[in-house]
């Protein structure tokens, strides 16, 4: 099987959408599958509009056994999805809708629909699967395939001793993943927790404005109890879960939420938003959810898991327990490929594609 991947911007980008294009691709090649990636435009609207109309001669979709398309180049492709379609296998990779995400352009929706006649479409959560059949995608062409929760390996049975106590975030600094909010939380709660530290990871350059926004919000913190790392290597980032008290992320919109199940693995109590697939993805018990944009609430349940360590000790042990029943990368891989198979073969036992509209 020869699989071509449309994507736009950088694949070597550690955000989540990427990460998990990298994993399932490695198990896919180890399976012996060549897979071509094919980077079509950079990510943004306007760049994609642009290479759109070159891209019909790039791309050959009887070369491949089928085509993936990730939703994210839905405008570079737009314009040719019906046509591939036509022509062989098509399989959408919707790790969201930038529709549902947040993007504010009318154009989104015209981009999108294409997308939703796919053979098969992939959505990374059971909420993503909703939000899909709402836009008019059948539900039977929808696989859920979510991104796993142990790639980083192992966590240790126990904190390392001598850290300081944290509070880690994992995310882009970009409006939806709610940093702006939970820096204005930590300044108002860490000057009477002292020895306390919020550990901010992730790309800090995607909105300059926004990250501007955050810097200002984090100096009314007290001096030192705040620690901005950037994106970390793999190893990096388990050494941060593995350092960590509680993990907390106030996104307003999430596809998945990887860097949720691997703080869930490491034994982390979640802090998040009540939106999308978050409360199932955490459950019940492993962590507090609060309504998004709420300053207030986010800050009181970071002090009252901040006060009390039986309270965090109890939820680690359910966020163990959690993680254990969540998917693997394997099991994301495997259900990839069982989509593209399914449209595969389909395909093979349907009218001649040159018979199709």
């Amino acid at each position: 099987m020869r699989l071509a991947f449309v994507t736009v911007g950088d694949p070597a980008r550690l955000t989540g959408g990427y990460l998990y294009h990298r994993e399932v691709f490695a198990r896919l090649r180890a399976r012996g599958l060549a897979l071509d990636e094919i980077v079509a435009a950079g990510a943004e609207l306007a760049e994609q509009l642009a290479a759109a109309p070159a891209l019909g001669a790039r791309h050959r979709p009887e070369a491949y056994t089928a085509t993936v398309v990730d939703a994210l180049a839905r405008a570079v492709c737009a314009p040719w999805l019906d046509r591939w379609r036509a022509r062989g296998p098509l399989v959408a990779m919707v790790h969201e809708l930038p529709s549902v995400a947040g993007a504010g352009d009318a154009a989104e929706l015209d981009c999108e629909a294409p997308l939703l006649r796919a053979d098969r479409l992939i959505a990374v959560s059971e909420d993503g699967a909703r939000r899909l059949a709402a836009r008019g995608a059948p539900p039977e062409r929808i696989v859920v395939a979510s991104g796993g929760y142990d790639r980083l390996g192992a966590a240790p049975a126990r904190r390392p001793a001598g850290l300081p106590p944290t509070v880690l975030a994992v995310g882009q600094w970009i409006p939806r993943k709610g940093l702006l909010e939970l820096a204005r939380a930590w300044a108002l709660i860490a000057p009477s927790r002292p020895g306390w530290r919020l550990e901010l990871v992730g790309e800090t350059s995607a909105d300059g404005p926004y990250a501007e926004a955050v810097h200002r919000a984090l100096a009314a913190a007290p001096v030192g109890s705040v620690a901005v790392r950037g994106p970390l290597s793999d190893n990096e980032l388990a050494r941060a879960y593995a350092g960590a008290a509680i993990f907390a992320l106030p996104s307003r919109y999430e596809g998945y939420g990887i860097a949720f199940a691997e703080a869930l693995a490491f034994g982390l109590p979640v802090v998040g938003c009540a939106v999308g697939p978050v409360p199932a993805l955490v459950g019940p018990e492993a962590g507090f959810l609060v309504p998004p944009g709420d300053e207030r609430a986010l800050a009181g349940t970071l002090a009252l898991l901040i006060d009390d360590a039986a309270l965090r000790e109890r939820m680690a042990g359910a966020a163990r327990a959690r993680a254990i029943a969540l998917p693997t990368w394997d099991d994301c891989a495997a259900r990839f490929l069982a989509a593209v198979e399914q449209a595969v073969a389909e395909r093979r036992g349907a009218i001649p594609p040159s018979l199709l509209p």
